[in-house]
């Protein structure tokens, strides 16, 4: 998103706000090496704010920041990737993270799941922007057979259903032996059934495991992730725990839907692996995904924040200003 309001002429800053204080430097080497083409400076958050033409929180904390430390006018907005109380017990951290909802802030909500639980707990109108899908990395390039499943294991994280997906898989594991399983994410997790652990993985390998599987488990609790749009653009057939605000959100007719049991996950990667034409299957989930890249979503970001930056002005200062412009 950053990088789409530097292709409409604003520019930029990034301030990083790291709660255990570790330094800048090591966030912004990573931010430079996976997003190359961003010219924003990147700077702590626990600096100075200079002048801004808006402030843009990505997330609770930095919503906080921007509540309590910048005192410039600027317009305020907020982008909401996921209903982040969900990702807490109900506690301190749950009553901080819903309390940012309150701030006034321009909502920019990233699809339905967000939008509709901000406009129901707490009355808020939203602008809502699309998911979307690196289509550059993820697509698909593997138009043979295929074999084996996949899930992203992050077991310190409680919304990607760790647990849940680990006995789905001991399970699919017992109907089908000779289907390999392979985990991406933590690479210290131990399953108690034979698996190929990849640990920490690119982008670019990651697209590569996809193409290689027939089918992987992507479970969310919380807003839908981008595990399922990004398997779908390489022919793997996610299998993904029911829910209506999903189901609106990722409409791709591929999609496995299941209960958020064990035996109903298992059963659907058991049904995926055992199509008759797992080939054709990959070919038509990724034609189903080709127009889910990030570009309406993008420009839909763009818009928004240009609205609310020039809403009391015309076109013609709108088009003045626009390379002064900071955020």
């Amino acid at each position: 998103m950053v990088e789409a309001l530097e292709e409409a002429g604003h520019r930029c800053v990034v301030h990083l706000y790291d709660r255990h204080g570790s330094p800048v430097d090591f966030h912004a080497k990573v931010i430079r090496e996976h997003w190359p083409t961003m010219k924003a400076r990147i700077i702590d958050a626990r600096g100075q704010f200079d002048p801004a033409d808006a402030y843009v929180a990505t997330s609770w904390q930095s919503a906080h920041v921007i509540g309590k430390q910048v005192s410039a006018p600027g317009r305020r907005l907020y982008f909401v990737q996921d209903y982040e109380p969900y990702f807490y017990p109900r506690g301190s951290e749950y009553a901080l993270a819903d309390d940012t909802y309150r701030f006034g802030f321009r909502t920019i909500a990233l699809g339905g799941m967000v939008a509709e639980m901000l406009r129901s707990a707490h009355g808020i109108q939203v602008d809502r922007i699309p998911f979307g899908t690196d289509l550059s990395v993820y697509r698909l390039t593997n138009h043979g057979s295929r074999s084996g499943v996949v899930f992203y294991a992050k077991p310190r994280i409680a919304r990607r259903g760790y647990s849940l997906a680990m006995a789905a898989l001991g399970e699919f594991n017992q109907r089908h032996p000779d289907q390999e399983i392979h985990l991406f994410g933590d690479p210290h997790v131990r399953p108690p059934f034979p698996a190929r652990v990849h640990g920490t993985v690119s982008s670019g390998a990651l697209a590569e495991l996809y193409n290689k599987c027939v089918a992987g488990i992507a479970i969310s609790f919380t807003n839908i992730s981008l595990v399922p749009y990004e398997m779908l653009a390489c022919g793997a057939i996610p299998v993904v725990n029911e829910d209506a605000f999903a189901r609106a959100e990722l409409g791709n007719p591929a999609v496995r839907w299941a209960a958020a049991t064990p035996s109903a996950l298992a059963h659907e990667l058991s049904a995926a692996v055992a199509t008759s034409d797992v080939a054709a299957a990959a070919e038509r989930a990724a034609s189903a995904a080709e127009s889910l890249d990030w570009g309406e979503a993008k420009k839909a970001f763009v818009r928004i924040v240009e609205n609310e930056i020039f809403r009391d002005g015309d076109e013609s200062t709108r088009s003045a200003n626009r390379q002064e412009d900071r955020l």
